[in-house]
């Protein structure tokens, strides 16, 4: 009687830390926990709070096109937390994380999408960390800093995190100074709200960085109640960045010599 051998993985199956599902990596012993749905273009998402789980900032529509990595970031959900938790979680922590997690996806430049504090996060890795970055998208850029301020309807799920440093200072709340000094391909999207708050922060990101493109969408939660016109905006971006990207690497003094 032959013993059943399974079939080889089709061809076009992905593996490795681009695979569809959960993966996670340690960091100076404490663990990042990331999910990976969809194919296409990569783009890394980091969720807003801070505090809030990556779930809520599932967008399906984008999945059809791009290769979207998820970041479950540092204090919440299955990733690890800081010795000082609920305190540390600066930007530049959150930074430090996410550049090792580009380097380990090993997929080339990758655009770099944020929501509220998290589209702030975005700003600073792009200001200090722009290397691996074709473009950086930000939604909703908005300060939001102690425990889980601004959680959005919906009962979404958020850790504590106190919006201190681990000197128990108060971080940073505002928009990255020197960000006008990034020079990254940069979307900034928003939404209609009736106080026009929401508009005003878009404008200020958007005067920051110059060349930036600025987007409204109908309403602050774009992802959920517009996901096909969101997935539009963002979509056409990485399609216009990415072929630039590849454009320069192929037109660089050197390109394609042994």
């Amino acid at each position: 009687m032959r013993t059943p051998v399974a079939p080889p993985d089709p061809p076009s199956a992905v593996i490795g830390p681009l695979a569809p599902g959960a993966h996670s990596f340690r960091l100076g012993g404490i663990t990042q926990r990331y999910h990976v749905h969809g194919t296409g273009p990569v783009c890394v998402a980091h969720p807003g709070g801070p505090g809030l789980f990556w779930d809520y900032l599932r967008v399906p529509a984008l999945e059809e096109h791009l290769t979207m990595v998820y970041v479950e970031p540092i204090g919440t959900g299955g990733s690890g937390c800081l010795p000082s938790h609920p305190h540390g979680y600066t930007r530049e922590r959150y930074s430090r994380f996410l550049q090792v997690l580009i380097n380990r996806l090993s997929a080339g430049k990758v655009h770099l999408l944020g929501h509220a504090e998290g589209a702030l996060v975005a700003a600073h890795h792009a200001l200090h960390r722009p290397e691996r970055l074709a473009g950086v998208i930000l939604y909703e850029g908005a300060p939001r800093p102690g425990p889980a301020q601004g959680l959005p309807d919906g009962g979404r799920r958020a850790a504590y995190i106190s919006g201190l440093d681990e000197d128990l200072r108060p971080m940073h709340t505002g928009v990255p100074p020197g960000l006008a000094a990034g020079r990254l391909p940069t979307l900034v999207v928003t939404g209609r709200d009736t106080s026009g708050s929401a508009y005003r922060r878009a404008r200020e990101l958007h005067e920051a960085v110059p060349g930036s493109r600025l987007r409204t969408a109908g309403s602050e939660t774009a992802h959920i109640e517009e996901p096909g016109a969101f997935s539009r905006m963002v979509h056409d971006f990485v399609l216009e960045t990415t072929a630039h990207v590849v454009r320069a690497d192929r037109f660089r003094p050197g390109a394609g010599r042994m």
